[in-house]
C-alpha cells in the first residue's frame, strides 16, 4: 500500500523571489509525475524579509509609501493567488502547501477551510478564539470588541496541484502593513499574536507554533511528514519583483 507522504521543507527567511521560484519548481515536478507516484506533495514552512504582495483581485491602488518602500528595501510583487494585499515580514509564519489535490482527497475551498481551522485549533493553545471568514480570507478575532485579523489566505491550483497558502503573525512587528489597505479594506485592523496576548510572559516562538500546526494539519490531509532538505532555485531563477 502506497505511503501518503508529504515532504516537508522548514526553512528560516527566504527572499519572496526565490521562494515562489521553489513553489513553481516544486509544482511543475509535481505536475510531470503520473498519478500514484512520488509524494502526495511538498510543504514549505519559512519567514521572507518585508514583502508586499498582490493577489489577483489586488490594486496597486492598494499599495502606499512605494518611495518609503523602495528606501526601505521592502519588494512588491503582483501574483496569481486569491486575495488582494497583504505584507511579509520576520516574525511571521509562512505556510505553502504545493500538493495534488486530487490525491489528497481534497477541493481547493475544503484546503484552505482546513487550513484556516488547523490554524484556529493552534492558537487555541495560547488562548485565542479565532474564526476563518469567507468573505475577507483569513483567520479573525474579537479584540476588545473589535474584529482583527491575524491570518491572511489565499491560493491558486494549476493544473491540479495547489501553491501559495497562509501567512499567520505571530512575533512580528507588524510595521510592514502601514504600505498596504490590507485585504482591500482600509479600515481593517491587523495584529500579531503577540500583540493579542493578555500574558507576554507566555512562551510564544515560530518553532512551537509550527510544530502544533503541523501535527493538526498532518491529521486534516492523513498523510506523513518527510523531512527534506529544499534545492533552493539560484538567483538567477528567482521570480522578480516589480518596479517601485
Amino acid at each position: 500500500m502506497r505511503t501518503r507522504d508529504i515532504h516537508l521543507m522548514s526553512l528560516d527567511e527566504v527572499p519572496y523571489g526565490q521562494a515562489l521560484a521553489l513553489q513553481l519548481q516544486l509544482r511543475a515536478q509535481l505536475q510531470a509525475m503520473p498519478e500514484g507516484q512520488g509524494p502526495l506533495g511538498y510543504v514549505l514552512c519559512l519567514e521572507h524579509p518585508s514583502t508586499i504582495t498582490l493577489g489577483k483581485r489586488g490594486k496597486v491602488e492598494d499599495v502606499l509609501g512605494r518611495h518609503l518602500m523602495q528606501h526601505n528595501g521592502v519588494s512588491l510583487f503582483q501574483i496569481d493567488r486569491g486575495g488582494e494585499a497583504t505584507a511579509h515580514e520576520p516574525g511571521q509564519l509562512v505556510i505553502y502547501p504545493i500538493l495534488r489535490l486530487s490525491e489528497v482527497g481534497m477541493g481547493v475551498v475544503d484546503l484552505i477551510r482546513g487550513m484556516a481551522g488547523c490554524l484556529a485549533s493552534t492558537l487555541e493553545h495560547w488562548g485565542i478564539d479565532a474564526r476563518y471568514n469567507a468573505e475577507a480570507p483569513g483567520l479573525w478575532t474579537n479584540h476588545d470588541g473589535v474584529e482583527t485579523k491575524i491570518a491572511s489566505v489565499g491560493m491558486r491550483v494549476s493544473r491540479g496541484v495547489s501553491t501559495h497558502g497562509a501567512a499567520i503573525n505571530l512575533t512580528n512587528t507588524m510595521a510592514s502593513f502601514q504600505y498596504i489597505v490590507a485585504c482591500g479594506m482600509p479600515e481593517a485592523p491587523m495584529k500579531s499574536v503577540r500583540q493579542l496576548l493578555s500574558d507576554t510572559s507566555q512562551p510564544l516562538s515560530r518553532q512551537a507554533f509550527q510544530e502544533r500546526f503541523l501535527a493538526s494539519f498532518a491529521q486534516l490531509l492523513d498523510a506523513h511528514w518527510v523531512p527534506q532538505r529544499p534545492n533552493l532555485p539560484a538567483r538567477e531563477q528567482w521570480v522578480e519583483p516589480m518596479d517601485l
